[in-house]
């Protein structure tokens, strides 16, 4: 146990002595905190972090591989951030402007290493990797702060296998989606502040504000959290008797890294779009699932709470626990760990709210109320010094009870993205290709590597295929080659109008969706997006897309009368059907 400490387990002001006292005599100040001095921690042991790294990592790959690669269970969203990294990387000419403005810019760039060599990154084996790394991290992260909450090695294992098998952990640690990326940063960073907390080393406070500015660019909602804990940690400054001069430079240093950065971001969008706040108002999801329509007070306040009954059942008990800690114990770090819980609830339905999401209140917006009510948990146990060991394995029992019940959640709850897939890939082993969401959206990228695969047996030449990389970016991660496109990242978008509009100057090819909403260039081709245009033969179509021949002197507007549209080629080889026993999806209307 450390030496010094900002207070003892039941949050009562220490004696005031240790590396940061001052003298304490006639008008010197004394600071409660630890400045220009390590005091005591705990013992360094990288080796066991490590350890708890490469097992997680390793473990959350594998079941990604099989998830994305065999079962075809993976996230739009992903594949867009991915097909990004890569055109960071091999486009023709490559440039970071492919990262766009409506994800946030870590998101993407923390991918491009994965996307170095084209093959893995073409044939999806990396995408589990993506998220396995930075959800292990969470739980190396997570196992340090038991470390400093002095559970046992047998505890702390225990807590993190019972945390790692969650449906919502493993889902979201290997399929590649973009939560863990930024939850690794939030929980570095309440780590951080825990270890101030039991240490009172400054030095936590700057590295807690340096984590949470690398959150808020890879994930927005994690900016809730960075308030929630300047507060906290000027409120705690306070009550402890600090003067106005520490409370003011701790905060300042803490809250200076994530303030820069937004900033700059927004400075960035300003100069470059003209508006400061698009990062925040203009953010799309290739994936979108649900609406806003019909969301009002009532209905949020009751999803939210069945959010949390379903994703993470233990917050019910944690939450008020953390309360009366806080209040009857005068355990402060247990009351402001019940206030950023709190916090983790409201968020999904502040961001419906606000009008910040179109993915409303699905299931796996649980996950960051699991793991702050994890947090509290481990945090409740250090302050029942006599009762440590009961209240772990009473947080490993709830935990190990919440893995059939939200399990059994994904089949049915109402919101959700690919936890129905996810639960049927799991219960019986078969490919969800084909299979649909609840809100109707089909599971899979089928259509998307049949036009790949023949993009890259047939169009060997680079800048010879216009597209719009807003709509067929899955396409072209799965070609592995984006130089092969003339896209609205290779040029300005009034540059590419004017391709678009004359293409038989620049391309061969035409690159078109179904989706004529997002797709600008389909828009422009509609029939063409069908088959249905002579002008432009077929050179091959399925599904969800069309790739058409652009003739010698063809322009906008040379297209003819519509005909019967040409049909995809039926697929050859056994279909197997997706969906929970074969039953392929409920009622919804497809995109």
């Amino acid at each position: 146990m450390a030496a010094t400490s900002l207070v003892t387990d039941t949050a009562r002001p220490g004696p005031g002595t240790g590396p940061g006292t001052g003298p304490g005599m006639g008008g010197t100040t004394i600071a409660v905190q630890a400045v220009g001095r390590r005091p005591a921690d705990i013992e360094r042991r990288p080796w066991e972090s490590a350890s708890i790294f490469a097992v997680f990592t390793l473990a959350y790959a594998a079941v990604g591989y099989w998830l994305v690669v065999r079962t075809h269970v993976v996230g739009f969203e992903t594949l867009d951030r991915l097909d990004r990294a890569l055109m960071v990387l091999h486009d023709d000419p490559a440039k970071l402007t492919a990262i766009g403005f409506d994800q946030p810019p870590l998101s993407v760039l923390f991918l491009t290493p994965f996307a170095l060599l084209t093959g893995p990154a073409r044939s999806l084996a990396v995408v589990g990797l993506t998220s396995a790394v930075f959800a292990a991290l969470t739980l190396m992260f997570l196992h340090t702060m038991m470390r400093r909450a002095q559970l046992n090695l047998p505890l702390r294992l225990a807590v993190l296998a019972a945390l790692a098998l969650n449906p919502l952990v493993v889902l979201n640690a290997s399929v590649g989606a973009a939560t863990f990326l930024w939850l690794a940063f939030v929980v570095a960073a309440l780590g951080a502040l825990l270890a101030w907390y039991v240490t009172a080393d400054i030095r936590f406070v700057m590295v807690a504000g340096i984590s949470y500015s690398v959150a808020a660019l890879t994930g927005y909602g994690s900016l809730l959290w960075f308030l929630v804990s300047l507060v906290m940690i000027a409120a705690i400054l306070a009550r402890l008797g600090a003067d106005g001069r520490e409370v003011e430079g701790t905060t300042v240093g803490f809250a200076a890294p994530t303030v820069y950065v937004v900033v700059l971001w927004s400075a960035l969008n300003l100069l470059l779009l003209t508006d400061p706040f698009h990062w925040i108002t203009a953010r799309t999801d290739a994936a979108a699932g649900g609406s806003l329509d019909g969301l009002g007070f009532s209905t949020v306040t009751l999803a939210t709470g069945d959010l949390v009954l379903h994703g993470a059942p233990i917050a019910i008990v944690v939450l008020p626990a953390l309360i009366f800690a806080g209040i009857a114990r005068r355990n402060t770090f247990a009351l402001w760990l019940g206030l950023l819980l709190t916090a983790s609830i409201a968020a999904p339905g502040l961001a419906v709210a606000l009008r910040l999401t179109d993915t409303p209140l699905q299931l796996s917006d649980a996950l960051p109320v699991l793991l702050v009510s994890v947090i509290g948990g481990v945090w409740l146990a250090r302050s029942t010094s006599t009762r440590r060991t009961a209240t772990a394995v009473a947080l490993t029992g709830g935990l190990l009870l919440s893995i059939p019940w939200t399990f059994a959640a994904m089949d049915d709850f109402p919101r959700q993205g690919l936890e129905r897939a996810f639960h049927d890939a799991v219960a019986t082993g078969d490919d969800q290709e084909g299979a649909r969401t609840l809100d109707g959206s089909v599971v899979g990228y089928g259509n998307e590597r049949d036009m790949a695969d023949f993009i890259r047996a047939n169009v060997a030449e680079p800048d010879v295929v216009l597209t719009d990389d807003a709509a067929t970016y899955a396409v072209i991660l799965l070609t592995g080659s984006p130089a092969t496109f003339v896209d609205r990242v290779d040029d300005s978008d009034e540059s590419w109008e004017r391709i678009a509009r004359s293409p038989a100057a620049r391309v061969d090819y035409l690159l078109l969706s179904r989706d004529t909403e997002r797709d600008l260039l389909s828009a422009l081709y509609p029939a063409a997006a069908t088959g249905q245009d002579p002008a432009l033969a077929v050179a091959h179509i399925n599904d969800r897309y069309a790739l058409v021949e652009v003739p010698v002197g063809y322009g906008f507007g040379g297209a003819a009368a519509p005909t019967t549209p040409v049909l995809p080629p039926p697929a050859e080889g056994p279909q197997v059907e997706g969906g929970y026993d074969g039953i392929q999806g409920e009622e919804g209307t497809a995109p």
